[in-house]
């Protein structure tokens, strides 16, 4: 992993008052997400985004990465995989806010299907919150003990998804109800698994309340 460049691009304020941690999804790398940048970049204009690579390559095809292996998809078996890559993760941003002289309550995590996934364990395992978490299209595998009950996560995902599918948006937010948390969900129609125009507004909105509140 050493000797992967993570993709990243530069806000329009330097420096940066934020760091933005794009996860991709399974089977893709951090260049595919680091495309969303120019999209929401001029509406988070204070913010550097950095899309890194997933920690592992990818086990079932020859290309692409991932954060954990899914071949084995049983709950328990997601959980211990998630728990054993998550120092590497968190290695991964803690280096970049060194770099930037920020820290992780200016840190905004999102995510995209297992970069969601990841994004919301490692959320909620924080001694010290972030800012803001955005899910695309994941599922919540929730870490052996909840710590973090600050940081408002933001659940989107299409009603059309068949890899995974929407009711798993349900789960996740009566887990972060239960834990008190504070979160949101939207369920967007005529939407597979994928990311448009219409999440990426409701992240950007949900980002920009959550800074509103520092």
């Amino acid at each position: 992993m050493n000797n992967l460049i993570h993709p990243e691009a530069h806000s329009k304020v330097l420096p940066a008052k934020k760091l933005v941690v794009l996860l991709h999804g399974v089977g893709s790398n951090g260049h595919d997400l680091i495309k969303l940048a120019p999209y929401i970049k001029d509406d988070l204009s204070d913010c550097y985004f950095m899309a890194p690579h997933g920690v592992e390559p990818y086990d079932m095809a020859p290309h692409g990465r991932q954060w954990f292996s899914l071949q084995d998809r049983t709950l328990y078996v997601m959980k211990r995989l998630l728990g054993s890559n998550i120092a590497s993760v968190t290695d991964i941003i803690k280096q970049k806010q060194i770099a930037l002289n920020l820290s992780n309550k200016e840190t905004i995590i999102i995510g995209f299907s297992q970069g969601a996934m990841m994004g919301l364990y490692l959320t909620l395992i924080q001694t010290e919150p972030f800012l803001s978490t955005i899910g695309f299209s994941g599922l919540l595998v929730a870490p052996p003990q909840c710590i973090n009950t600050t940081t408002p996560i933001c659940l989107i995902h299409g009603v059309l998804d068949n890899i995974v599918t929407v009711d798993a948006i349900d789960h996740a937010i009566q887990y972060l109800s239960n834990h008190k948390v504070p979160c949101s969900a939207h369920k967007l129609e005529n939407l597979a698994h994928s990311i448009d125009y219409r999440g990426l507004e409701i992240a950007v909105n949900a980002i920009k309340n959550s800074s509103l509140k520092q």
